[in-house]
C-alpha cells in the first residue's frame, strides 16, 4: 500500500454527535445523579458523572432558571478541606407528574414531583360489573379531577395497569383483572382529554421504576422489585436499566417450580403462583383448619402464628419457602443483589422477610449471597402503597429527561 493511501474496501460512516445530544446526555447523567444519590454539590456531580465542572456549570445555571433544581444552604465538605459546597437538589414545583394506577376495583391518582412528593392524591372506585366505556369513563373522570388544577404544568402522565402493553402504541394487549381495557385506547383518550403526553407501563415495572428513582434502590443498579400478592410479577434492572420485552409482560409467576404440581389458571403445571398466591395461602389454611382462612392476608397469618398458633406457624414456615424458590432462581439466573417486596407479602414484616431470605440463601450459591456480589437483600418496599403511583411518575421523568431505563 502507497503511503497515505487508503484501504480498500467500504468506507466506515462517519457518526456525528449534535451538540445538542451532547447537552441532553449531560443534563441526563446530571439529574440522574441527583436521583440516584440525593442532593448534591456542583463539585460533586462533576466528580460523579465525570462531566468537566464549567458543563456542570452551566447546565446547572438552566436547570435553576427554569425551576428544576434548587440550592440548599451551603455545607462544608466532608473531609474538611475546601470551600462549602451548596447542595442542589429538585425544586417543589419541578417535574410535576401525573400519576394514574388502575387496579381491579379502584383508581388511584395523584400528582408527583422530581423529588418524589405526592401533591395531591385520590381515590375512585369502579363499579363491579361495569362496562368498557364504564371502566374508561372513572379513569378519564378521575384524571380530570386530580389534574385539572395542574394541567398546564404536567410534564407528563403516568399510567400504571394490571396489564400487557405495548410498549409501542400504548395499547392495552392484555388484562386479566379488566378485561374491559383492553382495545379501548386508553392512552389517546387520556391524551385527548388533557391534552398532555402519557406513557403506559405494566404495573410491576412502575414498580421497579419508583424503586429507582424514589425508593430503597436509589443508586442501585441491579435489583428486582417483585409483587406478591392475588399473583405474583416482578420487574428487573441490569446495569441500571430495566429488561424489558417485546411487550411490556411480565409473567415470572407463571415459571415453573413444581413439576409434579397442581395446574395453574393459566392452563400449565406447578407455577409459582400455584404455590405462592393468597389463593394457595387461603386454601392451604382451609385444610389445616385455620379459622380465618377465607379472608387470609399474610399480615393476619403472621399476627396468628406470633400469638402461638402452631399451624400458623407451619404454614408462614412452608409460605416463606415457596415464596423463596421462585426468589432463590432469580437470583441463581441473574446474580441480583437486592430484591425489594412489594404486595400483600408486605403486610408479614419481618417475620415473613427474614424467613423469605434464609430459605433464599438456603437454596442459592454461597457466591451469589456474599462475596463479590455483596451480601443478598430481601427487603419489605417502604412506600408500598404509593409505589406504583411513584413508579408511573418515575416513567414520565425518564422519558422527560431523557433517561434511558
Amino acid at each position: 500500500m502507497e503511503p497515505g493511501s487508503r484501504p480498500s474496501g467500504p468506507e466506515r460512516p462517519t457518526v456525528i454527535i449534535s451538540a445538542a445530544e451532547v447537552g441532553r446526555a449531560n443534563r441526563a447523567r446530571i439529574v440522574q445523579a441527583l436521583a440516584d444519590r440525593g442532593p448534591l454539590s456542583r463539585a460533586d456531580l462533576a466528580r460523579i458523572t465525570n462531566v468537566p465542572r464549567a458543563t456542570i456549570g452551566s447546565i446547572v445555571k438552566s436547570l435553576l432558571s427554569s425551576g428544576w433544581l434548587e440550592e440548599g444552604q451551603p455545607r462544608p465538605p466532608a473531609d474538611g478541606i475546601g470551600k462549602p459546597g451548596t447542595p442542589l437538589w429538585f425544586g417543589r414545583h419541578a417535574g410535576l407528574s401525573g400519576a394514574i394506577h388502575v387496579q381491579p376495583r379502584r383508581v388511584v391518582t395523584a400528582v408527583v414531583n422530581a423529588a418524589g412528593d405526592i401533591l395531591s392524591t385520590h381515590r375512585h372506585k369502579i363499579p363491579a360489573r361495569t362496562s368498557t366505556e364504564g371502566v374508561v369513563s372513572v379513569i378519564l373522570n378521575a384524571a380530570a379531577q386530580e389534574f385539572h388544577h395542574d394541567m398546564d404544568e404536567l410534564t407528563g402522565i403516568g399510567l400504571a395497569l394490571p396489564a400487557a402493553v405495548d410498549r409501542q402504541t400504548g395499547e392495552v394487549m392484555a388484562c386479566t383483572p379488566l378485561p374491559a381495557l383492553v382495545g379501548s385506547h386508553l392512552r389517546q383518550r387520556l391524551e385527548d382529554l388533557t391534552q398532555v403526553p402519557t406513557v403506559v407501563e405494566e404495573d410491576v415495572t412502575t414498580l421497579a421504576l419508583g424503586q429507582r428513582w424514589f425508593g430503597q434502590a436509589r443508586g442501585v443498579d441491579d435489583f428486582a422489585a417483585l409483587q406478591i400478592g392475588d399473583g405474583i410479577g416482578a420487574a428487573v434492572m441490569l446495569g441500571g436499566h430495566l429488561l424489558r420485552s417485546r411487550v411490556g409482560l411480565s409473567e415470572i409467576g407463571h415459571t415453573c417450580v413444581d413439576l409434579r404440581g397442581q395446574k395453574c389458571t393459566c392452563g400449565l403445571i406447578g407455577c409459582w403462583e400455584t404455590v405462592a398466591s393468597n389463593n394457595w395461602l387461603r386454601h392451604t389454611a382451609r385444610q389445616l383448619d385455620i379459622t380465618t382462612s377465607p379472608k387470609l392476608t399474610p399480615h393476619r397469618l403472621v399476627r396468628l402464628a406470633t400469638s402461638g398458633d402452631k399451624a400458623a406457624q407451619g404454614l408462614a414456615d412452608m409460605y416463606a419457602i415457596n415464596v423463596a424458590v421462585g426468589i432463590a432462581n432469580l437470583v441463581q439466573f441473574l446474580a441480583l443483589p437486592v430484591l425489594v417486596l412489594h404486595g400483600d407479602i408486605v403486610g408479614g414484616g419481618e417475620y415473613l422477610r427474614s424467613r423469605v431470605e434464609q430459605a433464599v440463601i438456603a437454596r442459592t450459591f454461597p457466591a451469589h449471597v456474599s462475596g463479590r456480589v455483596g451480601q443478598l437483600e430481601i427487603q419489605l418496599a417502604h412506600n408500598d402503597a404509593d409505589a406504583c403511583l411513584l413508579g408511573a411518575a418515575a416513567s414520565v421523568l425518564s422519558r422527560t429527561l431523557h433517561i434511558h431505563v
